[in-house]
């Protein structure tokens, strides 16, 4: 079992890619497919080991579906980890498949496959762990950020909306939960601390409100996040507040529209996936305004 999420992966690459391309072979750089094949492969299978280590440590046990604790664990703050997961890694597979000569749509649908590909065979492994179980909403909300570039490609308003992320550590209870179940965990297990995270959708105020004199460079954006109140039941995390924020967000590519270059135009298209810290409002679960959020 140790293989087979991997296994998956890597027969999704290269299915996916055969099935939107066949009639394009030619137009392909084989260099450019080696590059992007063997680069992918080997951050894959990173992944996977340090995940490997440091998420499914524990010992299996047959295959099984969440209880029910899924849609109270982290109060749903790791649902958004899932959505943007897929939409990462939708965008890098895309993104490296147009660098090979694959046509823009045939990419996007590429990229599609294998975010999804990628979701399911993270819900395989938790399929056999202790601690978490078969998610059909994990899946669902990985899927979607996955096609979420798609939809975009085919409808403009959802060009106008944006997924972002934010962290910053200013709580210890992901760790000490962690010490009080007997289990020391990396101070590097950031994936898994969402009372430090911040998930964000961001809007274009000017293709929403034609007439309004908004700086194009200035989006609105909503957060979503949990706050650190969380305690433990049954050696379960439970508890705590989810946490809604009204922020101003920065459009990097418009902000920097005068750094044209090709290589500037990828960096700008990457670093936007982060929330940079701007005057932000918290609505709930208590109001309090922060000059720059973190």
């Amino acid at each position: 079992m140790k293989l087979k999420s991997l296994f998956l992966i890597v027969v999704f690459i290269f299915t996916s890619t055969k099935t939107f391309a066949q009639k394009e072979v030619s137009k392909f750089n084989r260099k450019r497919v080696l590059i992007v094949g063997s680069s992918l492969v080997t951050a894959v299978s990173a992944s996977y080991y340090y995940i490997e280590k440091s998420w499914w440590s524990e010992k299996q046990i047959p295959f099984h579906f969440d209880d029910g604790a899924d849609l109270t664990y982290a109060l749903n703050v790791d649902k958004c980890g899932h959505f943007l997961g897929g939409l990462h890694a939708a965008d890098i597979f895309s993104s490296s498949m147009k660098w090979t000569g694959m046509k823009e749509t045939h990419s996007l649908w590429s990229g599609a496959a294998f975010g999804f590909a990628l979701q399911l065979a993270i819900e395989i492994k938790d399929a056999y762990a202790p601690y978490w179980g078969f998610s059909k909403w994990d899946l669902g909300l990985g899927t979607a950020g996955a096609l979420w570039p798609v939809g975009q490609y085919y409808c403009n308003d959802l060009k106008a909306i944006n997924f972002k992320f934010s962290y910053f550590k200013h709580s210890n209870i992901y760790w000490e939960l962690d010490l009080q179940r007997g289990k020391e965990t990396s101070q590097f297990s950031w994936h898994d601390d969402y009372p430090n995270q911040t998930y964000w959708a961001t809007f274009d105020v000017n293709h929403f409100i034609e007439t309004c004199n908004w700086p194009k460079w200035l989006d609105i954006a909503i957060g979503f996040g949990l706050d650190d109140t969380q305690y433990l039941n049954n050696n379960t995390k439970t508890g705590g507040n989810n946490e809604f924020y009204i922020a101003l967000d920065y459009d990097l590519p418009k902000m920097l529209k005068k750094w044209d270059t090709k290589f500037s135009k990828k960096v700008k298209h990457w670093l936007n996936y982060i929330h940079f810290p701007a005057p932000t409002i918290m609505i709930s679960p208590k109001v309090k305004f922060y000059p720059l959020f973190l």
